[in-house]
Formats: structure tokens, C-alpha cells, sequence
């Protein structure tokens, strides 16, 4: 057996222990402070399947999931972790209803493509601003774009408040967007909508450029070995600029897919914390766009599962963060698993030179 198979089979097993143990920890904390354990564990399991309002209720917390966890694979492909994804999904949220408001020369779901088209465009290059200063004046990367976060959700926040907000309205928020730009349901008596399609169809573009074209392959390449890639004559620079965009991009259109999905107005008054799901979710997923979609499923699943708990039990919704934290722990601990990895890779090394 090759050392990347053998890796790959790991990473299963390691991804399931990681999530059964999680899973386990968090039911014996529901039996050990739960009046009605076995009421409380009933929603938690499955409660997201018990009917077809609640299942709707879990795609809802996937296809956001979806967006921030394929920005963060794009955007740490490089190995510039930076965490651009959780401004340029607040900015995309906030464009777009800028755009769907103020910009009146389309309507409808012309206005919808527009609008995301330009989400696209200005959260991409929102991205670009903390790899520009990390490369010109070496900052740190992650604490750049931690930082560069909070300026762009001030700079949204005077936009929201000077342009955006109905100070008629009771409801706290901005001015009701266009009912005619909305996604169009899926399945009636839910929140399934298009852009659970939208979603689905990034899972794939995103797969495909970053490992069926040759910038995708260059980026994974400095990724990798970034002295490597420059030395064969890879431009390590712009293929950093390109991912850093395409990542933010990716995230921004999130935050613009989900206010035309299930917003009836622009309401964040804060940073959404998506960038760190988002990086939750790739971290479960490997950094691999493919599993992308089964990790959101999965966390989509257990904040469905303890929001209805939370409404039906007398056991809190933050369990999930007890189940998020043991999950990580375990996936990015390098020494979980790792010498029974190493004794497998030296046994099948050994048996392969004894056949030769």
C-alpha cells in the first residue's frame, strides 16, 4: 500500500473518531445535566429529520457552511492562513443589499446576478488588502486579515447606517429588499431555496480549479513548497494575489447568496463569526473542496439538531460548542493516530522491499 493511500485512509479514520468521541462526550453531558435525558437526546439526533420544515431548517445552516469552508480551502491553499473570509462574507451580505437597493437601472433577478457579480468582484478584491501588506511590509498574515476584518466591518457599518438603515421601520435593519430578487423555493413550507443550487454548484467549480487547471495546481504547488514552485519559475506572488481572491470572492458570495436566500432586509449588526466556521468546516474537510459539503452537512446537523434541543429541552444550544471543540482537537492534533500511522507505513515499506 502507497503512503498516500495509506494517509488518505487515515484521515477517514481519523475525521470519524474524531467526531464519534466529540459525539460521545457531548450525549454523556446531556445525561449527566439533563432532567429528561432521553427527551433531550431524541431532538438532538433527530430532531432535524422529524419533519420537513425542520429539515429545511437544516440545509438553511448548511449552504452558508458551504461558502465559508470552500473560501478557507482557496484562500489556505497557499499556506497564507489568512481569515479574509469572515469580512468579505459580512461585505457580501451588505453589498449586495446596497446593490439591490440603490442600484435601479435591473430588476429582478437580473438585479439578483448583477448584484452577486459585484459581490464577487469587490469582496475578491477586499481580499487582496492583507497579503498586499503582509508582502510589503512582512506582517504577520492571519493577524493582518484579523485585523483588516474589523475595518471592513466599520466601513460596512457607516454604509449601513448612512445609507442602508429604515429609521421608519420598527424592525431594526435596512430597507426591505426587492421581493422579485429573492432565490425561488425549492420545497414548499421551507427555507430550500436556490441557493442551496448555488452552493452545490461552487462545490465543483471550486474542486475543478483548484485541481483540474494549472493556476489551481500551481497554488497547491506553493502550497506545498513555496521555495520549490519558485524556483522552477512559478510566479509565487500572483498565483497568492489569485488564490487570496478567489477565496475572498468565494466567501462574499456567500454573505451576498444568503441575504437573497433568507433575509428580508440587511440586520448584522456585527461580524458574523462565519470566517471561523468556515474554517471549522475545512479543517473537518481536509482542506479538500470535495468533502466540503459532507463536513457543512455534518455541522449544519448538530446546530439544527441542538437549536432544537435548546427549544424542547431544558438542555443549552452551546453543547455544540463542546462537540465543535473536541472535533478540532482531535483532526489537528498531528500525534492523534500518528504512530500507529508510522508502524503501518514501515510494515507495508518492509513487505513491498522483501516482494521486490
Amino acid at each position: 500500500m502507497s503512503n498516500k493511500k495509506l494517509d488518505l485512509i487515515f484521515s477517514f479514520i481519523k475525521t470519524f473518531l474524531a467526531i464519534l468521541i466529540a459525539m460521545v462526550v457531548a450525549l454523556i453531558i446531556i445525561v449527566c445535566i439533563s432532567d429528561e435525558p432521553l427527551e433531550a437526546l431524541h431532538s438532538f439526533l433527530l430532531g432535524p429529520f422529524s419533519n420537513i420544515r425542520r429539515i429545511g431548517n437544516l440545509v438553511e445552516n448548511t449552504v452558508p457552511l458551504i461558502f465559508v469552508g470552500l473560501g478557507v480551502c482557496v484562500l489556505w491553499a497557499t499556506g497564507k492562513r489568512t481569515l479574509s473570509g469572515e469580512g468579505c462574507y459580512y461585505f457580501g451580505g451588505l453589498f449586495g443589499a446596497l446593490m439591490a437597493l440603490k442600484f435601479t437601472l435591473v430588476s429582478g433577478k437580473a438585479l439578483t446576478v448583477t448584484s452577486l457579480v459585484a459581490v464577487i468582484i469587490v469582496c475578491g478584491l477586499l481580499a487582496l488588502l492583507p497579503i498586499i501588506v503582509n508582502v510589503k511590509y512582512g506582517a504577520d498574515d492571519f493577524v493582518v486579515s484579523l485585523l483588516f476584518n474589523y475595518v471592513i466591518f466599520y466601513v460596512g457599518n457607516y454604509i449601513f447606517s448612512n445609507y442602508l438603515m429604515d429609521i421608519n421601520s420598527s424592525s431594526s435593519g435596512s430597507y426591505l429588499l426587492p421581493e422579485d430578487t429573492f432565490f425561488p423555493t425549492l420545497v414548499e413550507k421551507t427555507k430550500i431555496n436556490g441557493s442551496l443550487i448555488v452552493a452545490l454548484v461552487m462545490v465543483f467549480l471550486t474542486w475543478f480549479f483548484l485541481y483540474k487547471t494549472k493556476w489551481g495546481y500551481r497554488i497547491r504547488l506553493i502550497g506545498i513548497n513555496a521555495n520549490y514552485a519558485k524556483y522552477i519559475g512559478i510566479n509565487v506572488l500572483g498565483m497568492c494575489l489569485l488564490a487570496q481572491f478567489i477565496g475572498g470572492a468565494i466567501s462574499g458570495l456567500g454573505g451576498g447568496v444568503e441575504m437573497f436566500g433568507h433575509n428580508p432586509r440587511f440586520a448584522w449588526f456585527s461580524l458574523t463569526n462565519m470566517g471561523w466556521d468556515g474554517i471549522m468546516v475545512a479543517t473537518l474537510a481536509y482542506y479538500k473542496p470535495q468533502y466540503i459539503l459532507l463536513s457543512a452537512l455534518f455541522l449544519g446537523y448538530v446546530r439544527t439538531g441542538a437549536d432544537i434541543m435548546n427549544r424542547t429541552s431544558d438542555v443549552a444550544s452551546e453543547i455544540v460548542l463542546v462537540i465543535q471543540a473536541i472535533m478540532i482537537l482531535f483532526i489537528g492534533a498531528k500525534a492523534f493516530m500518528a504512530g500507529t500511522q508510522q508502524k503501518l507505513r514501515v510494515k507495508y515499506s518492509t513487505e513491498e522491499k522483501k516482494e521486490a
